[in-house]
């Protein structure tokens, strides 16, 4: 169908102005013509889903031979964005003698218009008429669809003889993709969209923090424990968010994005409890922490909300806060809490795959064992310039009173240098290492070729409680390079030393 636009001209009244039967239809026509135009564009072509009974065709038990189907009540939209209002029920006798058999034959529905409520003027029969239009349809059987813009499938029947010949019957469809001959099909019938209820700017931002933050947490969380289930929570929540910020949802639509979101958290925390029964022997006891308990009370709240779901933004609010809490403390479970500056230089234990430094999360990408010769050489480890380079196997107190074996080397002036691996240019770094505060308030300058050099300050002096952590950073942009070298500098006459060596990077 061709596209136009025709040019509107709104009636304007003033005094004096005749008015007759040609004016006030140009009047209507105006605003008709308008809401074909709004419907065209807005709502398309079909059936208007889920408004009265959406003008379903049903197959009806013959009587007297007949083989009858009734169509429902409902409205379409044609090509030209005419409204087809279907108000009652009515039923059609389907002759397949009509046609030549074997067929294809298809119920459609058609706009039509009839004149109604007839005003008679005896005295005056030129002054007499309709004085109204029902918009009402047509209904029929056909054989072919000649005018696709007008008539609007509502079902086809594929007509076979039968066995005894003839066709005693139709049946309704009970398998929608193959229905079979001689049954009602709907694979082919168009429907229009319908509007509904909108997203608030303040709902869909909550939204999508929120789906961000679940996608942020099961990313994080896999990396601490490799479960399929928190892998496939990144993935519907990536989707989710993809589907909110390009395709936009209805009201509607949101807890349809969030029952997922149920299925998985139940999951977690059941696979979680699995992981821990299964692998005893690594001592991870994720299920006796507090946050475990709330996050799944926090998950049988949030299945108890979805399946008594009212359509409300009250009911709604509750369920997505229902499933922040089960990310909150689902990230308290797996991932290292908070550190900052001061907490890094106290961790005694095993530095965790995930470190949330501030508000930023950093992932373990590369450790160098100085205690392992593969380790040394595969980061093409030295010490240059430097005297008295010993290697020593320790076993030092943190702050904390936790004993921590390591291997450390020691050097007097020069530097230490080392290549980085397992890195991405651009990305903002964090390099840590573990050091003997024996002999300390010392400064080490560090280096990366063009970068400006970093301060290591190696604060205090601890003669009982000697391991300490210190690192630098590299902002985004600094690491021009996936594999840069590092250089901690001490000077001509300085003493300093080095045990295992931790890089982060913001992946």
């Amino acid at each position: 169908m061709e596209e136009k636009l025709e040019i509107f001209k709104r009636a304007n009244f003033f005094p004096g102005l005749q008015v007759g039967p040609v004016y006030w239809n140009a009047v209507e026509d105006y605003h008709f013509n308008k809401e074909l135009l709004y419907n065209k564009l807005f709502h398309g072509f079909g059936i208007v889903d889920g408004f009265l009974d959406s003008l379903q065709v049903q197959a009806e038990k013959t009587k007297g031979g007949l083989i009858t189907l009734l169509i429902a009540r409902g409205v379409a939209m044609d090509g030209y964005g005419r409204p087809l209002f279907l108000y009652e029920p009515q039923v059609l006798v389907l002759d397949p003698k009509k046609f030549k058999l074997p067929a294809t034959v298809y119920v459609t529905i058609k706009y039509e218009e009839r004149m109604d409520d007839y005003f008679q003027n005896k005295d005056n029969p030129d002054l007499q008429g309709y004085q109204k239009r029902l918009e009402t349809v047509k209904l029929d059987v056909v054989a072919e669809i000649h005018e696709p813009d007008i008539e609007i499938e509502l079902a086809r029947i594929q007509l076979v003889e039968e066995d005894g010949g003839g066709i005693q019957e139709i049946k309704n469809n009970e398998n929608f993709t193959d229905p079979g001959v001689n049954t009602l099909d709907y694979r082919f019938v168009p429907y229009a969209s319908r509007m509904k209820k909108s997203v608030s700017s303040y709902l869909l931002k909550f939204l999508v923090e929120l789906l961000n933050y679940t996608l942020t947490v099961a990313a994080s969380g896999h990396e601490v424990l490799p479960l399929s289930s928190l892998r496939n929570l990144q993935t519907s929540a990536l989707t989710a968010k993809m589907i909110v910020q390009c395709a936009g949802v209805s009201f509607e639509d949101v807890i349809y994005l969030v029952t997922p979101l149920f299925d998985f958290d139940h999951q977690i925390l059941f696979e979680i409890a699995e992981y821990e029964r299964e692998n005893e022997d690594k001592g991870r006891l994720y299920t006796s922490k507090n946050a475990y308990e709330i996050a799944r009370t926090a998950m049988y709240e949030l299945g108890d909300r979805i399946k008594s779901y009212n359509n409300s933004y009250e009911e709604i609010d509750l369920i997505l806060k229902s499933h922040r809490a089960v990310m909150e403390n689902l990230k308290q479970i797996l991932i290292t809490n908070e550190v900052s500056d001061d907490d890094i230089k106290y961790i005694s234990y095993t530095m965790p795959h995930v470190l949330l430094f501030g508000e930023e999360r950093f992932t373990l990408v590369d450790t160098i064992n100085l205690g392992s010769r593969e380790s040394i050489e595969s980061h093409q480890f030295e010490l240059l310039d430097c005297s008295h380079p010993s290697t020593s196997n320790e076993a030092f107190y943190y702050p904390d009173g936790v004993l921590v074996h390591d291997t450390v080397k020691r050097w007097i002036g020069g530097s230490m240098q080392f290549h980085l691996r397992n890195i991405i240019k651009g990305r903002k770094t964090l390099i840590i290492r573990r050091t003997d505060i024996f002999q300390g308030n010392y400064s080490v300058d560090v280096s990366m070729e063009e970068t400006e050099a970093k301060t290591l300050d190696v604060d205090g002096v601890d003669t009982r409680q000697r391991w300490r952590n210190l690192f630098v950073i590299y902002e985004e942009g600094e690491i021009k390079d996936n594999t840069g070298i590092i250089k901690f500098s001490i000077g001509e006459k300085g003493r300093d030393n080095s045990g295992s060596i931790w890089i982060y990077q913001m992946l």
